[in-house]
């Protein structure tokens, strides 16, 4: 008895431990940044940290040279890239020689017009949560066609009424041709948010509908499997 009642207690520690561990993961919101600059010398950097900045991932390049490398609470490590595997053409027609062919629906005979509405919203709510909170850009631009630098004046003054908020400067060049300046972005994305998003999606009516009818047609052909099978025994 008192064995059961330690395996219980310990079982009750370490699922509120896991608990625990999710919530964190969850709430907790990464962290993304990106600077870079093109003058001279092309250069830019990623960086993605969570657990307030106690882990990190960095992405580095500079004058044509990628390098990275994580930070776990002070720990450094550098990440080296291997070669990666190709695949064949040979192998691959092999793979599609010996696949089965699937008997699943096409999934865009599910597309209609409720189920492409509520995607469409929720990928709006998806873009207005992971938009950077801070975005500056000084660039100096000039295309060989002097349209297209024309145009590009067009398109700064529409930037300057919508993203009023962002330090946006784009400086046009009708002489030479060229593309230089630099930016600098940032912003969070929180978990918890984005699984609310997919789980509205989800549980959404129209798509609701879909995969429910999928469901009990899978669920009544594996009944009949089974029927079959028990018929067969006896």
């Amino acid at each position: 008895m008192l064995v059961l009642t330690v395996l219980g207690y310990l079982f009750i520690y370490v699922l509120s431990i896991l608990l625990a561990v999710l919530l964190v993961i969850l709430l907790i919101p990464f962290q993304y940044y990106f600077t870079g600059e093109k003058m001279e010398k092309e250069w830019f950097k990623v960086s993605v940290a969570w657990l307030f900045g106690g882990i990190r991932f960095n992405i580095y390049y500079n004058s044509g040279k990628l390098s990275s490398n994580i930070r776990i609470l002070g720990i450094h490590k550098s990440i080296e890239k291997g070669p990666g595997k190709k695949d064949t053409d040979e192998n691959k027609d092999k793979e599609q020689e010996n696949g089965k062919k699937s008997k699943n629906k096409n999934p865009y005979s599910y597309l209609n017009y409720e189920v492409m509405e509520k995607g469409f919203q929720c990928i709006l709510k998806l873009l207005n949560h992971c938009k950077p909170r801070r975005f500056v850009l000084k660039a100096r631009a000039g295309f060989e066609d002097p349209m297209y630098t024309g145009l590009l004046c067009g398109i700064q003054g529409i930037w300057s009424a919508i993203l009023d908020k962002y330090d946006i400067h784009l400086q046009p060049d009708f002489e030479d041709e060229e593309i230089k300046g630099s930016l600098s972005t940032g912003g969070s994305i929180q978990l918890f948010y984005l699984l609310l998003v997919v789980m509205e999606f989800v549980l959404a009516r129209p798509v609701r509908s879909i995969w429910l009818k999928n469901l009990n047609i899978k669920i009544k052909r594996r009944l009949k499997t089974w029927q079959t099978l028990i018929l067969k025994r006896t």
